[in-house]
């Protein structure tokens, strides 16, 4: 599990050792938590997440993939031409995120990483092992093949 920012430049770092772990070993199965800490933004790119997800986990992969892996903060005009290219109006889908099931599923997420004490991203937790912060492809994968 990672609980993430979309704007944390540690996040968008972990992302690539993330991918390298999972296309090293088939069975790794990430579940990303919003904890959108850093701005408006953030909280935006959450919801447009949850929405797609809601509707398509390759939708969500796609917009993930291309969110995380962009350096600094997304224009309005990248975003929306990230969202037309997945295949979305987007005009129709911010007419949505202040829908109360987008608003909701974002703050289970936050309730949770205050539950957790978390305080920035990222956030890992693995094998009930729970680690704060950019740590690294090698402290991933052995968090990942330690067994409790």
């Amino acid at each position: 599990m990672e609980f993430f920012d979309y704007n944390c430049t540690y996040c968008k770092k972990a992302h690539k050792d993330i991918k390298k772990l999972i296309s090293n070993d088939e069975n790794i199965k990430v579940i990303y938590k919003n904890f959108p800490i850093l701005s408006e933004e953030s909280l935006k790119l959450s919801k447009i997440a949850i929405f797609l997800g809601k509707k398509s986990n390759l939708d969500f992969k796609k917009f993930h993939n291309e969110i995380i892996e962009h350096k600094g903060f997304v224009s309005d005009e990248k975003l929306r031409m990230i969202i037309k290219n997945i295949g979305y109006d987007p005009d129709l889908l911010f007419s949505e995120l202040n829908k109360d099931y987008l608003v909701n599923e974002v703050k289970k997420d936050v309730e949770l990483a205050k539950i957790l004490n978390l305080r920035g991203t990222p956030v890992f937790i693995a094998n009930n092992e729970l680690v704060f912060g950019y740590v690294g492809f090698d402290e991933l994968n052995t968090m990942l093949n330690t067994q409790q």
